[in-house]
């Protein structure tokens, strides 16, 4: 081939190769928009985003955002295009009917400030297309559609795939007449649990009550916990039913429940954080009852993977949380994340926390295995290994408490 021939089609080449890269930029975002859409109207957007479809099922998250002033108590509702059947529902309560399905706001979620925004999400099956729903209304004001937006998969957004009932429990069930126990559970999806609950799970011991996750009433502490987990264990149902052995007749334990999976730190923070005063509202509820706050039970960690700033947010977390309630340098124990999968290096940062957190211990996570229906994270302790781990988090604060 001629030299100036080869020279000039390397030229041509070269130039093609920005316009080439442009629009793979191009298709990737247009792609991207298949799966996220806004709808707006006067007061309301509602950013709907399919995070995750495997063909016969899928998870959605709704951010409502408020457009005009604050409101207190919110509902939306659409109808499915096709046949879509939700399965089960996070941060929020829904009821359907056929294709129509109507979504009320959670007991401690009711008030969107202007310019404000609240989150929920769900699972969904369904047997042919999964075409999104347009026909939102908030409040009783109906939304339009809009260009579609550009949105990430959420990390760790994937709700377990089993769903039942949560059991029927005693409601306004008060402590016994001998000391209130209280422990506080935080954190994310492995505290508030991802694998189903076996029967050996749901015994009642009338001396363990918790703070419903939805209702704020006391009941007997049968699994779950965090409620809008569907029937899921976590560590604190283990953790309570070893404890509670050590405490002396006509003692009571208390669970205040305060995990919502897939939260980032900073997200319980006092400063700039939309749940602090939500668990602190919650703790103060099990103090009017005559409850001692004795300790803190937390994992977290998966949605800040690897931040440096994450054991100094921890610290600043804990810090605010025992002046504002007055609880003294109460144990507080960080469990460690899985040894497998993307997150086990973020183990070395919970390992810190001793030396940053006072009065801080850290719960092994050595042999414990991952849930094989977390399929696409990997990220999620199993049956099993929640019960281990609930009673690795009971003997740790047996002894920090000198019981």
């Amino acid at each position: 081939m001629n030299k100036n021939l080869s020279n000039n089609l390397q030229k041509k080449f070269l130039l093609l190769v920005p316009i080439i890269i442009i629009i793979s930029l191009i298709l990737i975002l247009f792609i991207g928009n298949l799966n996220a859409a806004s709808f707006t109207s006067e007061n309301f957007t509602v950013d709907y985003t399919v995070q995750n479809d495997w063909g016969n099922g899928a998870v959605i998250n709704i951010d409502l955002i408020n457009n005009g002033p604050t409101v207190n108590g919110w509902s939306i509702t659409w109808t499915f295009p096709d046949n879509q059947k939700i399965t089960n529902m996070w941060n929020a309560t829904y009821s359907q009917s056929g294709s129509d399905v109507t979504v009320n706001n959670s007991d401690w979620n009711t008030s969107i400030p202007s310019n404000g925004s609240q989150s929920f999400g769900f699972t969904i099956s369904y047997s042919s297309s999964n075409t999104s729903p347009t026909n939102f209304i908030v409040n009783s004001s109906s939304t339009t559609t809009t260009t579609p937006i550009i949105t990430e998969t959420a990390f760790e957004s994937v709700e377990p795939s089993t769903t039942t009932a949560v059991p029927t429990t005693s409601t306004n069930t008060s402590p016994n007449e001998g000391t209130f126990h209280v422990f506080l559970l935080l954190g994310q999806s492995n505290m508030a649990g991802y694998p189903a609950v076996q029967d050996s799970d749901k015994v009642p011991d009338d001396r363990i009550i918790v703070l419903d996750y939805t209702t704020n009433q006391w009941r007997t502490a049968i699994p779950p916990l965090h409620s809008t987990w569907g029937n899921a264990i976590g560590p604190g149902d283990w953790f309570s039913k070893t404890i509670v052995d050590y405490i002396p007749d006509g003692d009571t334990i208390g669970l205040i429940p305060c995990a919502i999976s897939g939260e980032r730190i900073e997200t319980f923070m006092k400063v700039d954080g939309v749940k602090y005063s939500w668990i602190i509202d919650r703790s103060k509820m099990a103090q009017e009852k005559g409850g001692i706050i004795e300790g803190i039970l937390f994992n977290q960690g998966e949605s800040n993977n690897g931040d440096s700033k994450w054991p100094g947010n921890v610290n600043t977390l804990i810090t605010d949380i025992r002046t504002d309630l007055n609880i003294g340098n109460v144990p507080f124990l960080a469990g460690e994340l899985l040894y497998s999968g993307s997150c086990a290096g973020h183990n070395v940062l919970i390992n810190q926390l001793p030396s940053v957190v006072n009065n801080c211990y850290v719960i092994s996570a050595n042999g414990l295995v991952v849930d094989p229906i977390d399929t696409e994270w990997k990220l999620h302790f199993d049956h099993d290994s929640q019960v281990i781990f609930g009673k690795r988090y009971a003997q740790t604060m047996i002894e920090a408490l000198g019981w």
